[in-house]
């Protein structure tokens, strides 16, 4: 079967790892939406406990606040950044390994 790398490239931008298994790597694309699956939740759970435990920007300079306010909202601004090139690296990934193969002379 032929399969267009752009397919499989835009199928992972849909969902990670779908343009894997469209690619005949199965385990991979299982491995890649499994993966996405948790750093999703762990974002989905992570971003509202934090909002609500510090709902409200500290006023006055306080040195507490930036372990109670600011180091959760950059840790999980750091992980949505790596969520994203995930993302973007599992589509990239999918898009090569569609690519038809050199073969061997």
């Amino acid at each position: 079967m032929t399969r267009r790398p752009l397919v499989a490239a835009s199928l992972s931008l849909l969902v990670p790892g779908l343009g894997h298994v469209y690619g005949g790597e199965s385990r991979t694309g299982g491995a890649i939406i499994a993966a996405a699956i948790v750093i999703g939740n762990l974002n989905i759970i992570v971003l509202p406990l934090i909002a609500i435990a510090n709902p409200h920007l500290p006023s006055a300079p306080n040195p507490q606040a930036v372990w109670t306010y600011w180091i959760p909202r950059i840790v999980h601004d750091i992980v949505s950044f790596w969520s994203i090139v995930f993302w973007l690296w599992a589509a990239g990934n999918a898009y090569r390994s569609a690519r038809p193969k050199a073969s061997a002379a």
